[in-house]
């Protein structure tokens, strides 16, 4: 066989094997966006596919275990929908902020959502330091004449 041929089988062998890798590596790690109430009502019916969704943390539901680092909790919406969640990996720092909480995961068969990561929302804006009772922004403040 050629040396040219054979070259051409062999790189289309490897372009097809990345194509196949980077299809199946999407396929399992890319789902749907949803509304807590909108993965309540496909709990039992989500044959594990991968969920994003957010909500916000009820207040005193998180139990943490240090021994075995997991973290249980629940999310509500502003519907007072609630789902439970259980997270094998660490606690976020500002988890207990009261910002919004992204959850990304798979309902396992006893219909409850298991995360693989938990992303905490930081505020969208953030306020100047005040350092002087004029309530000017630090590194503004009026010269005086």
């Amino acid at each position: 066989m050629n040396k040219n041929l054979r070259m051409g089988i062999a790189l289309i062998v490897i372009v097809g094997a990345i194509g196949l890798l980077i299809t199946s590596g999407l396929k399992n790690n890319t789902g749907s966006y949803l509304t807590i109430e909108e993965a309540l009502a496909v709990q039992n019916t989500s044959d594990g596919k991968f969920i994003q969704m957010e909500g916000t943390l009820v207040e005193g539901s998180d139990t943490w275990d240090a021994d075995n680092v997991m973290l249980k909790f629940t999310l509500t919406d502003e519907k007072n929908n609630k789902i439970n969640i259980s997270h094998n990996g660490v606690k976020p720092d500002n988890f207990n902020s009261g910002y919004p909480i992204i959850v990304e995961g798979r309902f396992n068969n006893n219909t409850e959502f298991v995360a693989e990561s938990i992303k905490v929302k930081c505020p969208s804006k953030y306020e100047a330091e005040t350092i002087d009772e004029s309530n000017q922004p630090y590194g503004k403040s009026e010269s005086k004449q």
